[in-house]
Protein backbone atom coordinates (compact mmCIF):
# COMPACT_ATOMS: atom_id res chain seq x y z
CA UNK A 1 0.00 0.00 0.00
CA UNK A 2 1.38 3.66 -0.99
CA UNK A 3 0.96 6.30 0.87
CA UNK A 4 -0.41 8.79 -1.71
CA UNK A 5 -1.56 12.28 -1.60
CA UNK A 6 -4.55 11.78 -3.41
CA UNK A 7 -7.52 9.53 -2.82
CA UNK A 8 -7.35 8.96 -6.74
CA UNK A 9 -4.30 9.87 -8.76
CA UNK A 10 -4.76 8.79 -12.47
CA UNK A 11 -2.79 10.32 -14.58
CA UNK A 12 -2.39 9.29 -18.26
CA UNK A 13 -4.52 6.56 -18.32
CA UNK A 14 -6.50 4.74 -20.98
CA UNK A 15 -8.87 1.94 -20.61
CA UNK A 16 -9.76 -0.06 -23.46
CA UNK A 17 -12.83 -2.05 -24.04
CA UNK A 18 -13.46 -4.61 -26.70
CA UNK A 19 -10.66 -4.15 -28.05
CA UNK A 20 -10.99 -0.06 -28.71
CA UNK A 21 -9.71 2.83 -26.86
CA UNK A 22 -12.58 4.01 -24.70
CA UNK A 23 -11.20 6.33 -22.59
CA UNK A 24 -7.54 7.80 -23.56
CA UNK A 25 -4.91 9.56 -21.84
CA UNK A 26 -7.07 10.98 -19.08
CA UNK A 27 -5.91 12.22 -15.72
CA UNK A 28 -8.17 12.30 -12.30
CA UNK A 29 -6.93 13.72 -9.44
CA UNK A 30 -9.33 13.27 -6.24
CA UNK A 31 -9.36 14.62 -2.39
CA UNK A 32 -10.91 13.81 0.75
CA UNK A 33 -13.74 16.05 0.81
CA UNK A 34 -14.07 16.38 -2.66
CA UNK A 35 -17.50 15.85 -4.45
CA UNK A 36 -16.84 15.21 -8.37
CA UNK A 37 -19.45 14.72 -11.16
CA UNK A 38 -18.95 12.54 -14.47
CA UNK A 39 -21.01 13.61 -17.14
CA UNK A 40 -21.74 11.85 -20.56
CA UNK A 41 -24.08 10.15 -22.92
CA UNK A 42 -25.27 7.28 -22.05
CA UNK A 43 -22.49 4.36 -22.96
CA UNK A 44 -19.66 7.46 -23.24
CA UNK A 45 -17.34 5.34 -20.24
CA UNK A 46 -18.70 6.87 -17.18
CA UNK A 47 -19.84 3.29 -15.78
CA UNK A 48 -16.32 2.20 -17.07
CA UNK A 49 -14.55 4.66 -15.36
CA UNK A 50 -16.27 4.22 -11.97
CA UNK A 51 -15.64 0.16 -12.37
CA UNK A 52 -12.01 0.61 -13.08
CA UNK A 53 -11.72 2.45 -9.39
CA UNK A 54 -12.54 -0.35 -7.79
CA UNK A 55 -10.69 -2.42 -10.19
CA UNK A 56 -13.31 -4.26 -11.89
CA UNK A 57 -11.95 -3.21 -15.11
CA UNK A 58 -8.19 -2.87 -15.46
CA UNK A 59 -6.36 -0.08 -16.51
CA UNK A 60 -4.42 -1.06 -19.74
CA UNK A 61 -1.77 2.08 -19.51
CA UNK A 62 -0.75 4.85 -17.62
CA UNK A 63 -0.12 5.36 -13.46
CA UNK A 64 -3.40 4.46 -11.46
CA UNK A 65 -3.50 4.94 -8.09
CA UNK A 66 -6.52 4.73 -5.62
CA UNK A 67 -6.70 4.81 -1.86
CA UNK A 68 -3.13 3.94 -1.96
CA UNK A 69 -3.26 1.00 -3.62
CA UNK A 70 -1.77 0.74 -7.19
CA UNK A 71 -4.04 -0.44 -9.97
CA UNK A 72 -0.93 -1.67 -12.49
CA UNK A 73 0.24 -3.92 -9.48
CA UNK A 74 -3.03 -4.86 -7.68
CA UNK A 75 -2.92 -8.64 -6.78
CA UNK A 76 -6.41 -10.37 -6.91
CA UNK A 77 -6.38 -10.91 -3.34
CA UNK A 78 -6.14 -7.30 -2.18
CA UNK A 79 -8.82 -6.04 -4.00
CA UNK A 80 -10.80 -6.96 -1.06
CA UNK A 81 -9.06 -4.54 0.90
CA UNK A 82 -9.17 -1.87 -1.73
CA UNK A 83 -12.76 -2.36 -1.72
CA UNK A 84 -13.19 -2.42 2.05
CA UNK A 85 -12.68 1.68 2.01
CA UNK A 86 -15.00 1.96 -0.24
CA UNK A 87 -18.70 2.71 -0.70
CA UNK A 88 -20.57 1.77 -4.49
CA UNK A 89 -23.76 2.60 -4.83
CA UNK A 90 -24.89 0.33 -8.39
CA UNK A 91 -27.44 1.51 -10.47
CA UNK A 92 -29.94 -1.06 -10.20
CA UNK A 93 -29.33 -1.23 -6.33
CA UNK A 94 -28.03 -4.67 -5.45
CA UNK A 95 -30.07 -4.76 -2.42
CA UNK A 96 -31.06 -8.30 -0.59
CA UNK A 97 -34.52 -8.73 -0.92
CA UNK A 98 -34.59 -11.17 1.20
CA UNK A 99 -33.29 -8.76 4.00
CA UNK A 100 -35.09 -5.94 5.45
CA UNK A 101 -33.42 -2.78 5.11
CA UNK A 102 -32.08 -3.02 8.81
CA UNK A 103 -30.26 -5.75 7.88
CA UNK A 104 -29.15 -4.70 4.95
CA UNK A 105 -26.98 -2.38 6.38
CA UNK A 106 -25.97 -5.33 9.30
CA UNK A 107 -25.31 -7.50 6.41
CA UNK A 108 -22.35 -5.27 5.46
CA UNK A 109 -20.83 -4.74 8.84
CA UNK A 110 -20.83 -8.06 9.35
CA UNK A 111 -18.73 -8.78 6.12
CA UNK A 112 -16.64 -6.58 6.84
CA UNK A 113 -16.33 -6.87 10.64
CA UNK A 114 -16.70 -3.25 11.00
CA UNK A 115 -16.55 -2.57 14.48
CA UNK A 116 -18.90 0.28 16.08
CA UNK A 117 -18.87 2.60 18.75
CA UNK A 118 -21.76 1.39 20.90
CA UNK A 119 -24.39 -0.73 20.18
CA UNK A 120 -24.32 -1.99 16.67
CA UNK A 121 -28.63 -0.97 16.38
CA UNK A 122 -28.32 2.17 17.67
CA UNK A 123 -25.40 3.18 15.10
CA UNK A 124 -27.33 1.51 12.35
CA UNK A 125 -30.83 3.09 13.17
CA UNK A 126 -28.83 6.51 13.49
CA UNK A 127 -27.76 5.79 9.54
CA UNK A 128 -31.86 5.17 8.62
CA UNK A 129 -31.89 8.47 10.63
CA UNK A 130 -29.71 10.70 8.38
CA UNK A 131 -31.03 9.04 5.32
CA UNK A 132 -34.84 9.20 6.42
CA UNK A 133 -35.17 6.03 6.23
CA UNK A 134 -35.79 5.12 10.11
CA UNK A 135 -39.46 4.59 9.76
CA UNK A 136 -38.29 1.76 6.96
CA UNK A 137 -35.88 -0.44 9.39
CA UNK A 138 -38.17 -3.06 9.19
CA UNK A 139 -39.40 -3.14 5.37
CA UNK A 140 -38.45 -5.51 2.53
CA UNK A 141 -36.93 -3.58 -0.21
CA UNK A 142 -39.70 -5.24 -3.05
CA UNK A 143 -41.99 -3.11 -0.36
CA UNK A 144 -39.95 0.65 -1.05
CA UNK A 145 -40.50 2.93 -4.05
CA UNK A 146 -37.45 3.38 -6.32
CA UNK A 147 -36.30 6.35 -4.38
CA UNK A 148 -36.50 4.65 -1.34
CA UNK A 149 -34.58 1.71 -2.44
CA UNK A 150 -32.09 3.86 -3.84
CA UNK A 151 -31.51 5.68 -0.49
CA UNK A 152 -31.10 2.27 0.56
CA UNK A 153 -28.43 1.29 -1.49
CA UNK A 154 -26.71 4.55 -0.33
CA UNK A 155 -27.30 4.41 3.25
CA UNK A 156 -25.61 0.84 2.64
CA UNK A 157 -22.77 2.78 0.73
CA UNK A 158 -22.16 4.83 3.66
CA UNK A 159 -22.30 2.63 7.02
CA UNK A 160 -19.32 1.43 7.09
CA UNK A 161 -17.57 4.65 7.14
CA UNK A 162 -15.49 4.54 3.49
CA UNK A 163 -13.14 7.23 2.42
CA UNK A 164 -14.24 7.24 -1.64
CA UNK A 165 -17.64 6.54 -2.31
CA UNK A 166 -18.81 5.56 -5.93
CA UNK A 167 -22.23 6.17 -7.09
CA UNK A 168 -23.45 5.43 -11.03
CA UNK A 169 -26.52 7.17 -11.95
CA UNK A 170 -27.67 7.27 -8.29
CA UNK A 171 -30.86 9.96 -9.59
CA UNK A 172 -31.29 8.30 -12.89
CA UNK A 173 -34.84 7.86 -13.60
CA UNK A 174 -36.34 9.69 -10.09
CA UNK A 175 -38.49 12.57 -9.83
CA UNK A 176 -37.01 15.93 -8.97
CA UNK A 177 -37.30 16.30 -5.26
CA UNK A 178 -36.32 12.66 -4.48
CA UNK A 179 -33.31 13.21 -7.08
CA UNK A 180 -32.61 16.53 -5.01
CA UNK A 181 -32.81 14.04 -1.62
CA UNK A 182 -30.22 11.82 -3.07
CA UNK A 183 -28.10 14.60 -4.23
CA UNK A 184 -28.33 16.03 -0.92
CA UNK A 185 -27.43 12.87 0.82
CA UNK A 186 -24.04 12.39 -0.92
CA UNK A 187 -23.11 15.71 -0.81
CA UNK A 188 -23.26 15.52 3.00
CA UNK A 189 -21.23 12.88 3.20
CA UNK A 190 -18.27 14.52 1.04
CA UNK A 191 -18.71 17.83 3.59
CA UNK A 192 -17.56 15.02 6.50
CA UNK A 193 -14.15 14.66 5.03
CA UNK A 194 -15.12 11.60 2.64
CA UNK A 195 -14.57 12.07 -1.34
CA UNK A 196 -17.45 11.17 -3.07
CA UNK A 197 -17.71 10.57 -7.05
CA UNK A 198 -21.20 10.60 -8.99
CA UNK A 199 -21.65 8.92 -12.84
CA UNK A 200 -24.54 10.96 -14.28
CA UNK A 201 -26.66 12.33 -17.11
CA UNK A 202 -28.65 14.42 -14.46
CA UNK A 203 -26.26 17.63 -14.46
CA UNK A 204 -28.79 19.84 -12.92
CA UNK A 205 -29.83 17.58 -9.95
CA UNK A 206 -26.00 18.75 -8.77
CA UNK A 207 -25.89 22.14 -9.90
CA UNK A 208 -26.84 23.93 -6.54
CA UNK A 209 -24.14 21.68 -4.83
CA UNK A 210 -20.51 23.03 -4.75
CA UNK A 211 -18.36 20.08 -7.10
CA UNK A 212 -16.49 19.91 -9.43
CA UNK A 213 -17.62 18.65 -12.95
CA UNK A 214 -15.66 16.52 -15.71
CA UNK A 215 -16.96 15.57 -18.71
CA UNK A 216 -16.47 12.39 -21.08
CA UNK A 217 -15.87 13.76 -24.64
CA UNK A 218 -15.01 11.30 -27.31
CA UNK A 219 -12.39 9.03 -25.39
CA UNK A 220 -11.34 11.98 -23.40
CA UNK A 221 -11.87 13.35 -20.14
CA UNK A 222 -12.43 17.18 -19.69
CA UNK A 223 -12.74 19.48 -16.50
CA UNK A 224 -15.62 21.61 -16.71
CA UNK A 225 -14.50 25.24 -16.04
Amino acid sequence: MLDDQFLVDYQHVTIVRNGADLLKNISLQVHSGDFITLEGMVGSGKSTLLRSLYADVPVAQGSARVLGFDLKQLPFRKVSKLRRQMGIVFQNYLLFDNKTVFDNLKFVLDSLDFKVDGNQKDYIMSVLEKTSLADKASVFPHQLSGGERQTVAIARALVHKPKLILADEPTGNLDGDTAAHIAQILFSYSQQGAAVIVATHDEPVFADFQHVGYKINGTSLDKIE
